[in-house]
């Protein structure tokens, strides 16, 4: 029988960050929950001082995304929007598959994201 939840303590977690790659390049680290292949979520990070901290990244979303943030700060620049919006510890957004926009990270950042409709 296959078992109906999966438990990542925070060690686990904290052992099982992975370079988080956009369009071929390392842009932060990824520590996933492995649950169903259409979803992916984890907690995705941006350490002090190295790329992509303080440095816009495109990022095109190919599904669906909720994220909370839990540490740091983010400015994210849709293009479809005039405003910049910045998120910070604590706020959460919920961005739709296909937005475009540019991220700049204000590390240490982290962020827990839940993606739905995802491809592997």
């Amino acid at each position: 029988m296959e078992a109906q939840h999966t438990v990542v303590d925070a060690a686990r977690l904290a052992r099982g960050y992975v370079p988080f790659l956009v369009d071929g390049h390392e842009t932060g680290e990824l520590s996933e929950v492995r649950g169903r292949e259409d979803v992916r979520t984890g907690v995705f990070r941006v350490s002090e001082g190295v790329y992509p901290d303080r440095t816009a990244v495109p990022y095109l979303f190919e599904a669906d995304e909720y994220i909370w943030i839990v540490e740091g700060e983010v400015h994210i620049k849709s293009s479809e929007e005039e405003e910049e919006l910045v998120l910070r510890a604590g706020d959460s957004a919920f961005f739709r598959r296909g937005s475009e926009s540019t991220w700049t990270f204000h590390a240490p950042f982290r962020k827990f994201s839940v993606e739905i409709g995802v491809v592997r």
